[in-house]
């Protein structure tokens, strides 16, 4: 056990907690909306599947299915939002449908910035600049979840990621690079929400805690149906 603590905290045991404190925030906020501490565990829960959506669009071997999949269960649970509250709302699954396509736009124009051609640089600058272009007029016009700096927030542990693993010699200093971009990030985030979102920076010791590795089980079908799932229960249980 102890060995296992000194290597720290692999990606399932973190979304676990992550999936906890999520629990405990939509409790809060459809049942017990007395006890604003519920809603401050809470906010662990976004820092943590934000950053693990970064990890997983570069390690994902078929990111076509990994965006398919998120996306699907974003618009499966939009629709059932849709008839319950009969409005529009991105739901945080399309949040992190989103900062996929974010992702993959800025390792597209990686791609293209290191054959250093002009003609592919410019296409890279343009599928980059389109698409975060098109993420903000999106969440301008409907409601997004966390609005455009949570779409974004992965970016933030991207981007010097990108930069600095041709410098990095150590797989920690890389990691450390990329905590110390999203937790920019995540202050920014914070700073704009206001209000109890400030607590969020409360998760960055866990992910710093966080080994890099995902675990010894394979409980990816589980976090896809987790969210939906203790949503509807939540909402039965709240009629």
């Amino acid at each position: 056990m102890n060995q296992k603590l000194a290597a720290g905290l692999s990606q399932n045991q973190i979304k676990m907690v992550a999936a906890i404190a999520m629990v405990i925030d939509h409790v809060g906020m459809e049942l017990l909306p007395q006890f604003p501490i519920l809603r401050i565990i809470g906010r662990l829960a976004f820092p943590v599947f934000s950053y693990c959506i970064c990890e997983g669009s570069r390690r994902t071997h078929h990111p076509v299915q990994y965006v398919i999949r998120l996306l699907g269960m974003g618009l499966l649970c939009m629709v059932g939002y849709g008839v319950y509250a009969r409005t529009i709302y991105g739901n945080v699954l399309i949040t992190f449908s989103l900062s996929l396509f974010a992702l993959y736009a800025f390792q597209y124009w990686q791609s293209c910035w290191v054959q250093r051609k002009t003609a592919m640089r410019l296409t890279g600058t343009g599928v980059m600049l389109g698409c975060i272009g098109g993420i903000w007029l999106l969440c301008g016009w409907m409601t997004i979840d966390y609005g455009f700096w949570g779409v974004v927030l992965p970016l933030f542990a991207e981007l010097p990621a990108g930069i600095w693993d041709k410098y990095a010699r150590t797989s920690a200093s890389r990691k450390t690079v990329r905590l110390v971009g999203f937790s920019a990030g995540l202050l920014v985030l914070a700073l704009q929400m206001g209000g109890i979102q400030m607590f969020s920076l409360f998760a960055l010791p866990l992910l710093f805690a966080y080994n890099g590795k995902r675990g010894e089980r394979n409980l990816k079908q589980f976090f896809y149906w987790f969210y939906p799932v203790h949503l509807l229960l939540i909402g039965l249980v709240s009629m």
